[in-house]
């Protein structure tokens, strides 16, 4: 469950293209760009241009090698699993302040739209336009209230996805903290505070 949920919030941030090839690369280290597009079936220059997407998220990083054979630098690749977390969190957080910056907005205005959906307009330039569509000429119809409930519901989602979030980082942190308790275990003894006190060997 966890796992899936952080695949789909994956694939929709970053798009299928992406996460199938994030797909592809987990797990691996220092990852040939070749070998990459031959598993995903693409053109070299396409997988590279989603590898540095990635990487201009700080979500991969590369190593540049010359191939003596051949006399070519090839990149090889690496995803960095543990920086996910705080990626998407930064997502989310981003995407419910403009969720709520747009529930602000709307909950001042009155917004009018076209049966042809060619544009939505508040008030103000609604009135500009005599209330006709600026792109049919069609006349524009005041939009019931029904989107203040889509944009709840959306926030309402997005606050439900951050939570849990933070609560795999959480268990990220306390798993990485009982692992580092462990290790010290075994070279000291921990003292009633959790600190370390050494233990000399002879």
């Amino acid at each position: 469950m966890k796992r899936s949920l952080v695949a789909d919030l994956l694939k929709e941030c970053l798009g299928s293209d992406v996460f199938n090839l994030i797909r592809e690369l987990s797990n691996k280290k220092d990852y040939s760009e070749f070998k990459l597009a031959e598993a995903l079936k693409k053109e070299v220059n396409e997988t590279r241009n989603l590898l540095y997407r990635l990487h201009s998220l700080s979500l991969a990083s590369f190593v540049r090698k010359k191939d003596n054979k051949i006399g070519w630098y090839i990149y090889y690749w690496t995803f960095h699993e543990d920086r996910v977390n705080n990626f998407l969190l930064g997502q989310k957080k981003s995407q419910l302040e403009s969720l709520r910056e747009r529930a602000l907005k709307e909950g001042k205005n009155d917004f009018y739209s076209c049966l042809n959906k060619c544009a939505r307009l508040d008030f103000d330039n609604a009135c500009d336009f005599s209330f006709h569509c600026p792109e049919c000429g069609e006349l524009l119809g005041q939009e019931a209230e029904g989107w203040a409930k889509k944009l709840d519901s959306e926030m309402a989602k997005i606050s439900g996805e951050i939570r849990f979030l933070e609560g795999l980082e959480k268990s990220a942190a306390a798993s990485l903290a009982s692992a580092q308790m462990s290790a010290a275990a075994n070279d000291g003894t921990a003292d009633a505070s959790g600190n370390i006190n050494k233990v000399k060997r002879k």
